[in-house]
C-alpha cells in the first residue's frame, strides 16, 4: 500500500469536531459551531463525508489532516444504541490525531463532562488535560475560549452565548422542515455553520 502523509493545504482556522451525535448532544453541538464561528473558526466534522465506501477512513483523515487543530469530546464513555455497545469512533478518531500531532503542527484539544473521569477511560492519555464542559452549553462556550480565545481576541461568554440562542432558532427550523430530530445530517450542519459564521459578522465578533 502507498506511504500517505498529511494533507498538503491545511487551513488553520478550521477545526475538526469528534464529537457524539446523538439527541442529548444536540445543544452542545450547536455551541461549539457558535463558539468557533464567534472567534472566527471553521467548524469541520465527518457529517461532510459520505457515508459507507471503501475509502471513508481515508477521507476522515484527509479531513482532520486538513485542519489547523480539533476538538475531541469524550464523554461518550457508557454503553449506547440498540446494541448496547461502547463508542469506539471518537477514541479512534483522537488516535489518529495524536500520530497526526506528532508529525505535523496540528494541535488538539480533549473535552469530558466529568472532571477526573478520563483518567479512568483513557489512561494512556494522562499528561493531556482534558477541557470540563459539565454537560452545559455555557461550559462548552468556555471550553472553546479557553482553547482558542486570545487576549486580542476573545468575545464575552454572554456574546457567544447570545450567538448559540440566535444559532439554535435556526437549527429548530431547519430540524422541522427536514423532519429530523437534531442537526447531524450534511445537509443541516452545512446549513448551520454557514447561518452561525454570518451571525457572528453581525454581530460584530469578527
Amino acid at each position: 500500500m502507498p506511504t500517505r502523509g498529511p494533507a498538503a493545504s491545511v487551513d488553520a482556522q478550521s477545526v475538526f469536531l469528534n464529537v457524539p451525535f446523538d439527541q442529548e448532544y444536540n445543544p452542545l453541538f450547536l455551541a461549539l459551531i457558535a463558539g468557533l464561528a464567534g472567534l472566527g473558526r471553521t467548524p469541520r466534522c465527518v457529517l461532510e463525508i459520505p457515508s459507507g465506501g471503501h475509502n471513508r477512513l481515508d477521507r476522515i483523515f484527509s479531513l482532520i489532516a486538513s485542519c489547523g487543530a480539533s476538538i475531541h469530546d469524550l464523554s461518550r464513555v457508557g454503553l449506547s444504541g440498540k446494541l448496547k455497545v461502547p463508542r469506539f469512533n471518537m477514541p479512534f478518531e483522537l488516535g489518529i490525531t495524536y500520530a497526526l500531532s506528532q508529525i505535523t503542527s496540528h494541535g488538539f484539544f480533549v473535552l469530558e463532562e466529568k472532571a477526573f473521569r478520563l483518567q479512568a477511560s483513557l489512561s494512556d492519555l494522562n499528561g493531556h488535560d482534558p477541557h470540563i464542559h459539565d454537560g452545559t452549553p455555557t461550559g462548552v462556550l468556555r471550553c472553546v475560549l479557553d482553547c482558542f480565545g486570545t487576549p486580542a481576541k476573545a468575545p464575552p461568554i454572554s456574546a457567544l452565548e447570545t450567538l448559540t440562542k440566535r444559532l439554535a432558532q435556526t437549527a429548530l427550523r431547519l430540524q422541522r422542515e427536514h423532519k429530523t430530530e437534531g442537526p447531524f445530517h450534511p445537509y443541516i450542519f452545512r446549513q448551520i455553520e454557514w447561518v452561525a459564521a454570518n451571525l457572528a459578522r453581525r454581530q460584530g465578533l469578527v
